[in-house]
């Protein structure tokens, strides 16, 4: 008994099982994997299936900001027994609705949670398609539940367990049997001859051949003990024939590389053409931007102008980040101390963008010269003008401009006797900074004042305007966002607060004063960096005193 268990047979069937069981296991792991996957697929575009069914009413809930509507739509989604919970939100991330299925958040498994947790939560930004573009008007966020997920799954688990397990049993004791009948007893039979082959004379009593294998792989091992020298001379023979075809491809390999070189140096020398021709071009488009950067500096307002203005002491400054810059700025003085200030800032710089700069100068200098006065038909029309040139140009740019009017006095219905002056703002540009008494900071918003210009052919209803009384010694700055977002090496952004925190500290100084301490702490916190937007600035400070009104500079 104790020989038959450790016989060929014995050991051909523990092994037998143990290999049948493990691949058996693995198949099921494998089975269950895809199972796992294919669920997972599944879910996922069943629930792409039923957001997509819902994405337009979820778009205008929150385009409407309707909880009405938003209710129905979530409503809607938990009809499916796969969703347990839904949201949604407005794009400020304000709840306009949500539901949850009662009974099923304490049932959560944790298993469930493993397999499916990472696909139980979606989040769609909900974006509309409008005249303007795509815009974003909330997200809508979906869970599904772990049980409706995972219980088709555990089920089908559960059955493919039990029949992989059938499956393994069958399997081995068919095996056993087939192996102990085709292989397992021929080759007890072969070890016996093998063992009366003499090994000095192994020719003289070949091994003989089994009946029944004369054609199969036991029949070929016999033959294959008597054609081993001649088989080793056959490989010999091949691996001769081998070397000659290598040294024949590598002939054949350095033709091809010689071929490939001569083609490279052509190629070459090509680009050495094209690149003279490329240096020529750059000198000539290098001569064009000069000519175009020196009629820029030309339109900005002269050191005489700024002086002639009476009670404001104005300072400004303009650094281009390459050979033209897009930025835009003007004052001009009127009558009665009046004076109007633009400042704009064109989508990205170069000769594209300085040429919208100059277009927009000469726009708003013709509107303000013939005495246009309300905010609203300015910026409409400096917008359809810009607009229609930019669409004749076949460009994409676009620019924010904020006007300012200053006026001497208060505003009507003002009756504090310590404001001297105001101002009016219209336009979507950058926040205007009024710097009052003892260094308080004041931030003015321009977001809702108007939008950008040459986007669309029509902005009047965009455009508002807004009031701000000034005080005798208060400070307004004016800047494009090259200044607050200039970044050091570690690219760190300047910031809005470093320059009011700038400003406070400066603001009893004069206006010349004030604009150097600003660049000078902004070239300090870039460093030896390139600019890469354009630096403009704007100061204009009340004197504590206004003197007579100056004449206004033509």
């Amino acid at each position: 008994m104790t020989s038959r268990l450790r016989g060929l047979t014995a050991k051909q069937a523990v092994v037998t099982v143990a290999v049948v069981l493990v691949l058996s296991a693995a198949g099921g792991m494998v089975e269950l994997f895809f199972d796992w996957h294919a669920k997972r697929s599944q879910v996922q575009a069943q629930v792409s299936q039923i957001i997509g069914a819902i994405d337009g009413s979820a778009v205008e809930a929150a385009y409407q900001l309707s909880p009405q509507l938003a209710e129905r739509v979530v409503e809607g989604l938990l009809d499916y027994e796969i969703i347990q919970a839904a949201r949604l939100q407005d794009n400020f991330g304000d709840l306009l609705a949500e539901r949850r299925r009662e009974g099923q958040a304490a049932a959560t498994s944790r298993l469930a949670e493993l397999l499916f947790g990472d696909i139980l939560v979606y989040r769609r930004d909900l974006v509309r398609l409008g005249a303007v573009g795509k815009t974003d008007v909330g997200r809508l966020e979906v869970r599904l539940s772990p049980q409706a997920v995972a219980s088709d799954f555990y089920a089908r688990g559960r059955v493919n367990v039990a029949l992989g397990l059938a499956r393994a049993l069958g399997i081995v004791a068919l095996v056993v049997g087939i192996f102990y009948a085709m292989i397992t007893r021929p080759l007890l039979r072969l070890a016996q001859a093998v063992t009366r082959v003499d090994p000095g004379q192994p020719g003289r009593h070949l091994v003989p051949a089994l009946a029944g294998h004369g054609h199969d792989e036991l029949g070929e091992l016999v033959d294959s003990l008597n054609a081993l020298l001649t088989s080793s001379q056959r490989g010999l023979n091949e691996r001769d024939a081998a070397q000659a075809e290598l040294m024949a491809l590598t002939h054949d390999l350095e033709r091809r590389v010689a071929e490939r070189t001569r083609e490279v140096e052509a190629a070459n020398e090509e680009i050495r053409s094209l690149n003279l021709i490329l240096k020529a071009e750059n000198v000539r488009m290098g001569t064009e931007l000069d000519v175009s950067r020196r009629i820029q500096q030309m339109v900005l307002p002269t050191a005489g102008e700024l002086a002639a203005i009476g009670g404001l002491d104005v300072a400004t400054y303009m650094e281009p980040a390459n050979e033209v810059g897009g930025d835009y700025y003007d004052i001009l003085h009127g009558e009665n101390g009046r004076v109007r200030f633009g400042i704009g800032d064109v989508t990205g710089h170069g000769l594209e963008s300085g040429v919208v700069m100059l277009m927009t100068q000469s726009a708003v200098r013709t509107m303000i010269t013939g005495d246009e006065d309300g905010a609203e038909r300015v910026l409409d029309v400096l917008n359809r003008t810009i607009f229609n040139n930019i669409q004749r140009m076949g460009s994409d740019k676009n620019l924010t401009l904020a006007l300012l009017d200053y006026r001497p006095g208060p505003p009507d219905g003002e009756t504090d006797p310590g404001i001297s002056s105001h101002m009016r703002i219209s336009g979507q540009h950058e926040s205007v900074i009024v710097a009052r008494q003892g260094g308080a900071i004041e931030l003015i918003d321009t977001m809702d004042l108007g939008m950008p210009l040459g986007l669309v052919d029509e902005i009047g209803c965009f455009v508002n305007e807004v009031t701000v009384a000034l005080r005798p010694g208060d400070t307004v700055i004016l800047y494009t966002d090259g200044i607050t977002e200039a970044a050091d090496d570690r690219h760190r952004l300047y910031g809005l607060d470093r320059l009011c925190d700038v400003i406070s500290a400066n603001w009893q100084r004069p206006a010349e004063a004030i604009k150097d301490s600003i660049i000078a702490d902004v070239k300090a916190h870039i460093g030896a960096q390139p600019l890469y937007d354009d630096l403009t600035l704007i100061v204009f400070k009340q004197i504590a005193e206004r003197p007579a009104l100056a004449e206004p500079v033509n």
